[in-house]
């Protein structure tokens, strides 16, 4: 199995674990670098330059994914086609703002490309965070550091919903000390020039930004896979329910029944099973494990190790190692880059 064709769409971090697995795989990617999100908090928080988010990354043909032909296994590229024998979809994750009103036109998604306009924010003014899963949780911290009046909105009933209840509470008491305004249960309806309409009433806003909307990329809907919002559905071992020689791993990849969650550290999880099953025709679940999380929230630290709530210094030591940990990897995958 070691000389068939392998094929890499997407150099994230399910994509580099993939990679690290099987280095004669081809990495496809239309960039050569990857964003670090946690590090684009700090870029807004610290005023601090964009490349500081950015880790440079190498791949084996730098170009957009364009479709795939699965009948003929190749795919088409802004650079040509590639055939494949497996072929692994790490595509990651877009943001769509589409679903609410207005939000479009007065909101703004958290991408590369707004994170300069979201430093240039006037200070004192009032922002408004839609979404209070990891990334408004951070961002909600590094807005009021820079002395803005800042509203965090989660639709559910307390923040992280997907974590435990008590870490959910801790993490709210940080935010209401450093001065956030959390607003629960409140579901947005519109989003108006200077006004976000919800549930639980109107809220006076000069900015808008979404933490949530997050789904699979287009792409995935467009090549046929069977999906869920946009994430291609595979089964316990990360093949796709529609072809057997394809798999996926990371943000744009859900299990058929049940639940893939979207972190680096699932994706980094999920890019080595896949291509060991790939590759090796070994049939080993992926059984997705948070074995860490760690917060930064202004200069607070949270983190959740085996359901046990920690801060200060040693959860500060956990995220600064996950961060290094991925930089490493990343310079292991621009050591194996190959000839194509």
């Amino acid at each position: 199995m070691q000389d068939e064709r392998v094929v890499i769409l997407g150099g994230g971090f399910a994509g580099i674990a993939a990679k690290l697995v099987y280095p004669n795989a081809i990495l496809v990617d239309e960039r050569d670098f990857m964003v670090v999100t946690p590090r684009l908090v700090e870029v807004i928080e610290k005023n601090l330059p964009l490349s500081y988010a950015l880790i440079h990354r190498k791949v084996d043909v730098k170009a957009k994914v364009l479709k795939v032909d699965f009948k003929e296994k190749k795919v088409i590229t802004t650079e040509g086609e590639i055939k494949f024998d497996k072929l692994i979809i790490a595509l990651g994750y877009e943001q769509d703002l589409s679903r609410i009103k207005g939000a479009e036109n007065y909101g703004k998604g958290f991408t590369l490309e707004n994170v300069e306009k979201i430093k240039s924010f006037k200070e004192g003014s009032i922002v408004t965070i839609l979404g209070g899963g990891a990334l408004g949780v951070e961002l909600a911290g590094a807005l009021r550091k820079r002395g803005h009046i800042v509203n965090l909105l989660e639709a559910e009933n307390r923040l992280v919903p997907y974590l435990t209840p008590d870490f959910s509470k801790e993490v709210q008491k940080v935010l209401e000390r450093q001065g956030v305004n959390v607003i629960l249960r409140a579901k947005v309806e519109e989003v108006k020039e200077n006004e976000v309409v919800t549930t639980q009433g109107r809220i006076r806003s000069d900015y808008v930004i979404f933490s949530a909307g997050f789904s699979g990329p287009k792409i995935v809907r467009e090549m046929g896979l069977s999906n869920k919002n946009n994430r291609m559905l595979v089964d316990k071992f990360l093949r796709s329910v529609d072809y057997d020689f394809v798999y996926g791993a990371g943000d744009c990849a859900n299990f058929r029944d049940g639940f893939i969650p979207q972190s680096a550290q699932v994706s980094l999880q999920a890019g080595e099973v896949a291509m060991n099953n790939a590759i090796k025709g070994e049939k080993v679940e992926f059984k997705p494990v948070q074995k860490a999380i760690v917060f930064k929230i202004g200069d607070d630290y949270i983190g959740l190790v085996k359901n046990t709530v920690i801060s200060g210094p040693i959860a500060a030591l956990i995220k600064s190692f996950a961060i290094s940990s991925l930089e490493g990897k990343v310079k292991k995958v621009n050591k194996f880059v190959l000839a194509i």
